[in-house]
């Protein structure tokens, strides 16, 4: 199997997985809903009019009633890899959106068609995030503007040090330096970044409470494996005991998110991505299909 191959098949893996955690998604997503919305927020301290805006792995939809609040003429492009989280999210059938099911490495949208990308905990799902801004950068109108946020390499610290006492594998994703993302920044050609991180912190009464929340937003699909499993007993067992190290003095277990914040806008000059050389379709806002 050729390099593109497992990547094709690494996507669809990924586009099954998240698409079984649809209807339990926005239950346990507490963590990228509170992230979500105070992405939120920084837009009211940015001038923006958008006509069209992108919200890039839009999952079930959560969003995208608040852009509509915030800018109510906008259209709103939902897009994401995940077919079921999408038809979920199409259950509230609002004006002006649209649902795209698409791979962010490749979006299906024509360049220079989009005033506004907002991006919500989902860079991390991305082979190739540099690829991903390149093609932010193409569908953006001249002064557009990409807002995003994401997790930093500290987030859920404590269960990946809990698993490293029981063996060597990955349990726990790896996740992008503030730093390189925004070196990224700079490389595509987005102009002005701006990063910042925040350090946020949920608690449980037990470690099963945490798994189930990873397991109901998808968050336990790891790199390219498929959801690791945590049989036989014993090594459960011995999870439990190891992240027991970090009760705080409340009773609680904690679970750590490095988060980091950016945004940065678009030039005004022409720019074309590789994507563009290789023959993908890219659609007309008005040609957009709704699932």
């Amino acid at each position: 199997m050729n390099l593109l191959q497992n990547a094709h098949k690494h996507k669809l893996a990924l586009a099954r997985h998240f698409s079984r955690a649809a209807h339990t998604y926005n239950q346990a997503a507490i963590i990228h809903q509170e992230v979500g919305m105070r992405l939120l927020d920084r837009l009211d301290l940015i001038k923006l009019d958008p006509d069209v805006i992108l919200d890039l792995g839009s999952g079930t939809g959560f969003f995208a009633p608040h852009l509509t609040e915030k800018y109510p003429k906008a259209h709103i492009v939902k897009l994401d890899i995940a077919e079921s989280m999408l038809q979920f999210a199409n259950l509230r059938n609002l004006a002006r959106h649209v649902s795209v099911c698409g791979d962010g490495e490749y979006l299906p949208l024509k360049s220079q068609s989009v005033d506004f990308v907002f991006s919500n905990c989902i860079f991390h799902w991305f082979d190739n995030p540099q690829k991903v801004l390149a093609e932010i950068r193409r569908v953006l109108k001249p002064e557009g503007l990409l807002l995003f946020s994401t997790f930093g390499p500290d987030t859920l610290q404590e269960l990946r040090e809990s698993f490293s006492t029981i063996d060597q594998n990955t349990h726990v994703n790896n996740f992008v330096d503030m730093h390189h993302i925004g070196d990224i920044l700079i490389q595509t050609q987005l102009l002005d970044p701006v990063m910042d991180m925040e350090m946020i912190t949920l608690t449980y009464q037990n470690l099963m409470g945490l798994i189930q929340d990873l397991k109901d937003t998808g968050e336990n699909y790891v790199n390219r494996q498929e959801p690791i499993g945590l049989s036989p007993k014993g090594i459960l067992d011995q999870l439990i005991n190891a992240y027991e190290h970090y009760r705080a003095t409340d009773g609680l277990l904690p679970a750590t998110f490095e988060v980091i914040y950016g945004h940065a806008w678009c030039s005004g000059e022409t720019f074309l991505h590789q994507a563009d050389e290789a023959g993908v379709i890219h659609f007309p806002i008005e040609d957009l299909q709704i699932l």
